[in-house]
């Protein structure tokens, strides 16, 4: 055998150890560079992580504040509806006011012995506090219904019974026992009434 031969393949497994020695370098170099790599992806999980648990954590006590809102509204609604409740005829109650007020005057008078009335006075007095009951009711939307000589309607009328007369269409309303009243347009109470036959 060739002495050069030996060399020859001395030289080629050396430099095949250089080869070697360069891809596990290079092996190396990019493991590295992937432990970086993995790392910076770690981190900026963590950093998503810290980001998404203090998102979740300031949506939630939003949502807890919401909540706590939410109740507050309801409560206060609650209560309004409840004052509103009770002090929804103020202004009603108010306006009768002077109603009282006149009749206590007319029973103080009449109570008074000093004092004689005759019955036109006394009829007079309550015709006034009369007029003036009924403007307090029509101030607050409430109408008076006396049909006497109008056409039944029983959708604001109550038949209390039928009389013939000869002189009047059927179903005209000859007198009234009682009046009706309506509240801005709902009927309160039909007006009583005798009807033609």
């Amino acid at each position: 055998m060739n002495e050069e031969t030996p060399k020859k393949e001395m030289e080629n497994e050396v430099e095949m150890d250089k080869k070697a020695e360069q891809v596990v370098e290079e092996i190396l170099d990019e493991m590295d560079e992937t432990e970086e790599k993995i790392e910076e992806i770690e981190s900026e999980i963590a950093e998503k992580q810290h980001d998404l648990s203090t998102e979740v954590t300031k949506l939630k006590e939003e949502i807890m504040r919401m909540r706590a809102e939410a109740d507050n509204v309801r409560k206060r609604n609650a209560r309004d509806l409840d004052n509103l409740r009770k002090f929804s005829i103020d202004k009603f109650a108010k306006s009768l006011i002077p109603v009282a007020d006149s009749m206590d005057k007319e029973l103080e008078a009449c109570a008074k012995d000093d004092i004689q009335m005759t019955v036109e006075q006394m009829i007079e007095g309550t015709i006034m506090t009369q007029k003036v009951l009924l403007k307090v009711l029509a101030d607050n939307g409430v109408e008076v219904i006396n049909p006497e000589g109008e056409k039944f309607n029983p959708e604001f009328h109550e038949a209390m019974t039928q009389i013939p007369n000869p002189n009047l269409a059927p179903n005209t309303i000859v007198d009234v026992f009682q009046k009706g009243y309506i509240l801005n347009g709902r009927l309160v109470r039909p007006a009583m009434v005798v009807v033609s036959k």
